[in-house]
């Protein structure tokens, strides 16, 4: 009786194994897919929260040379800075957008700028849900 039960055994398992192996493979990437796009978003929404404030009125002794050059260089600065800010604003709606799939979160996307509480607000539910 032994002598049979294991051979059978084993080829019981190696039958369910086989049959469920698709969809435990289908169900592993889904759920590490949703992970990535929780993280990317997560990611992105600090990013876009760190780039909206960026450095501005450098002291000259910082800079050096004169006050025209100064002023210049705090100029491109700012410049520098808002368009920074802009694309990881941007940045930010694309991941929310490829999250979609898997959680919609609550927020107005169609603006171009994401405002500092609905930020903080939906960062502290991407991290909730996650």
């Amino acid at each position: 009786m032994s002598a049979w039960l294991t051979p059978v055994l084993g080829l019981l398992g190696a039958f369910v194994g086989s049959s469920l192996a698709p969809w435990l493979t289908a169900h592993l990437a889904w759920r590490r897919t949703r992970r990535e796009a929780f993280n990317a978003a997560i990611s992105a929404l600090r990013a876009a929260q760190v780039a909206r404030h960026f450095a501005n009125g450098v002291p000259a002794h910082y800079v050096g040379g004169d006050v025209d050059t100064v002023a210049a260089y705090n100029q491109r600065l700012r410049e520098r800075g808002i368009d920074r800010f802009v694309d990881a604003m941007h940045e930010a709606k694309l991941a929310l957008a490829a999250l979609e799939p898997f959680y919609r979160v609550s927020g107005d996307l169609d603006r171009w700028e994401i405002t500092e509480p609905d930020a903080d607000r939906m960062l502290t539910e991407l991290l909730r849900t996650r």
